[in-house]
């Protein structure tokens, strides 16, 4: 029997429409996880309610979801500095937390729809800070997402970015090769599915940045991009007020309330956190053609290059 947290009975109706079938699922995960223990150059966790993850956001392919597993574990391993936080405990990584740049509501769109996240943008300060240090707390949020959030894992993710206090120096330390890194394993090792993109608040910088990572994306991502500037009634009508958070004028928590939740949340996971540093890949020992990691993020270079004026 597979040891995975029991789904509300409109979640299973979902799950089920991406091809989840219960009488099946611990014959999938045995078989994920006998993929698994094959492959010798991989180190994955295989925890049931992690490993459903994988097959909910692939929509139960059995292939998506192990091409999807090794390239989780295999850009954590190439990129730590972005996609693995082992010490949650490190006060720089507490430090970051605390701005409550990212954010997840806790009332999900239409009370069991897709998860509502919030990117706010520019909140700390470029001196103290590298993006990839921001970017690895951003992971770790996520990574918690997948392993607790059945309303994200079954019905996606709503992303709103909040560029109020973005400022150019932001801008510029998110390099080309920074993009791709996150783009690629955003959309080819992330199983969250993202069901709509909408950035809101936006700088006259904005759009030569935006123009330069849409097309790291795949079509479909592409086409669920809304970019709003000031115009917040243009996001209500796509996300009703209510339940956007209090800050927006919705109900759907207070910035204060999400940080200190996840804050404990963080505590909780530390554990979780210091045995990731199992995890990962050893491509001496991957089997057949090694990945070439220069082509696919081998884009140079900063936004300093861009005409930004």
């Amino acid at each position: 029997m597979a040891n995975v947290r029991p789904l509300s009975e409109e979640l299973q109706k979902n799950a089920e429409a991406l091809g989840e079938v219960p009488a099946r699922l611990a014959d999938d995960l045995a078989a994920l996880k006998e993929w698994i223990r094959q492959q010798p150059h991989l180190r994955a966790n295989t925890d049931d309610q992690f490993l459903v993850a994988f097959l909910r956001g692939c929509k139960y392919s059995l292939e998506r979801a192990k091409a999807k597993i090794d390239k989780f574990f295999t850009l954590k391993s190439k990129f730590p500095e972005i996609f693995s936080a082992t010490d949650v405990n490190d006060p720089k990584f507490r430090d970051i937390f605390r701005l409550g740049m990212w954010l997840y509501l806790p009332t999900p769109l239409n009370e069991n729809g897709p998860r509502l996240a919030i990117m706010r943008s520019g909140l700390y300060s470029t001196d103290k800070y590298t993006a990839e240090e921001v970017m690895q707390v951003a992971s770790a949020l996520q990574e918690i997402l997948i392993l607790e959030d059945d309303y994200a894992n079954v019905n996606g993710v709503i992303f709103i970015g909040d560029f109020e206090k973005a400022t150019m120096a932001h801008f510029m330390q998110f390099t080309p090769s920074l993009m791709k890194k996150m783009t690629v394993f955003s959309e080819e090792a992330v199983p969250l599915r993202p069901k709509a993109s909408h950035f809101i608040k936006t700088p006259a910088g904005f759009e030569p940045v935006f123009n330069m990572i849409k097309p790291m994306m795949s079509e479909k991502q592409q086409k669920r991009l809304f970019v709003h500037g000031n115009k917040m009634d243009a996001l209500i009508k796509e996300i009703p007020l209510k339940y956007l958070p209090k800050e927006y004028g919705g109900e759907n928590g207070s910035f204060d309330e999400i940080i200190a939740e996840w804050d404990k949340k963080l505590d909780a996971y530390s554990d979780y956190f210091k045995k990731n540093a199992e995890y990962g890949t050893d491509e001496k020992l991957r089997p057949g053609k090694a990945i070439d990691f220069d082509s696919m993020f081998g884009m140079e270079g900063s936004f300093r290059k861009l005409n930004v004026d």
